[in-house]
């Protein structure tokens, strides 16, 4: 049985008796509806790590904005914002550029509360992911999740939704708490190909590559582990069948409880699709379970379009791939699905009303000038 459920005071009971406390388990609730959200689980370590250094983590926590007492409440929702300016913050103020990855070592599949339980419906490891990937939102729709399969290799992408903080660190943590959760539900070790991440490298490529085991490429198309198709054969031990419906009922009222706007739920499907060029409103719809006429339908009782939503993800993808990458933009324009990179240059222009390069000359010298100013 999940370690989740043997922690929990009302989980499982309240399973079989069809009682739901979703709403009993978030008292006070620190994101408002509608906002990027991430349970305070994803704190974890952090008072540790804070010891090793002898760092203060209370002042920290208030200078972001947020509760001691949220390191003894789990369950509770956090700013996405708040928790990837705490990291930075500690990063910085503590000298630990590896935070990310000294958090992991705290972090496992507990962490995801209940979207944990999926791991015992899947018959193997690739169902599992997919399937956690699919009730992340339960535990923040802040990360979008999703796995591709080519030419025997997999790969597993993390990537944030538009936030206004750096989410460098948060982006180890995630990376390496996937590589975790990878190992824990399939019950052996994965032996990574490679390991990428957008960021550029900040003086942790060695220590990044102590962690994975693998090669670490910064500056990269997107996040991701890079591993041996086959680890996703791996079979799992499923719980009785006849629990799986109350997992079900469980995970599908949890998910309602956290959903917002369709709008929101499209937004996060269509940045897990497009991050592997495969996306239309009729895939979209399938995943969301609704009819393509449908989907249109709500989007447009919201003043919104498929089109829109698209636009919007490429608009801040691009300004991403842009200012925090030193891809190629011909890579960046075929990464945000233009197969003409004069296309791109047009829409980036309309967005940000200066042209991709320019912007990235531009943010290349405040950068510059912020190390100059800081030494």
């Amino acid at each position: 049985m999940l370690i989740w459920w043997q922690q929990s005071h009302q989980g499982f009971a309240s399973l079989l008796t069809g009682r739901l406390p979703i709403c009993a388990q978030h008292p006070k609730q620190e994101a408002a509806v509608g906002q990027y959200f991430s349970r305070a689980s994803s704190l974890s370590g952090i008072r540790e790590v804070a010891e090793s250094v002898g760092a203060d983590v209370g002042t920290a926590l208030r200078r972001v904005g947020l509760r001691s007492e949220l390191l003894r409440k789990p369950d509770e929702r956090v700013p996405f914002d708040a928790i990837c300016a705490l990291y930075e913050h500690c990063a910085e103020e503590w000298g630990v550029p590896d935070l990310g990855l000294r958090l992991a070592v705290y972090q496992h599949l507990e962490i995801l509360g209940p979207v944990a339980l999926v791991t015992k419906e899947e018959p193997d490891l690739r169902g599992a992911i997919r399937a956690m990937a699919r009730n992340l939102v339960i535990h923040t729709n802040g990360l979008v999740a999703g796995v591709h399969e080519t030419d025997g290799i997999a790969a597993l992408s993390l990537n944030v939704q538009l936030t206004g903080t750096s989410t460098r660190q948060y982006m180890l943590l995630s990376l390496a708490v996937a590589r975790n959760v990878l190992e824990q539900a399939g019950k052996a070790p994965v032996d990574l190909i490679e390991v990428t991440f957008r960021d550029q490298d900040a003086c942790v490529r060695r220590a990044a590559e102590a962690s994975f085991g693998c090669p670490v490429r910064f500056g990269a198309e997107q996040n991701a582990l890079y591993f041996d198709q086959s680890a996703l054969d791996r079979k799992i031990e499923q719980t009785d069948a006849a629990y799986h419906a109350i997992i079900d009922r469980y995970l599908t009222s949890s998910r309602d409880e956290f959903a917002g706007r369709i709008s929101d739920e499209a937004r996060g499907e269509i940045a897990r699709q497009m991050e592997f060029g495969d996306c239309s409103l009729e895939t979209v719809a399938h995943s969301l379970r609704l009819e393509p006429r449908s989907l249109q339908r709500r989007l447009q009782e919201e003043g919104l379009t498929f089109r829109d939503l698209v636009d919007d993800w490429r608009r801040e993808r691009a300004l991403s791939l842009v200012t925090r990458t030193r891809l190629p933009l011909s890579e960046v324009s075929l990464a945000l699905g233009y197969a003409d990179q004069s296309v791109f240059s047009r829409a980036f222009q309309r967005w940000y009303d200066e042209s991709p390069l320019a912007c990235r000359k531009k943010d290349l010298s405040l950068r510059q000038n912020s190390l100059g100013f800081a030494g």
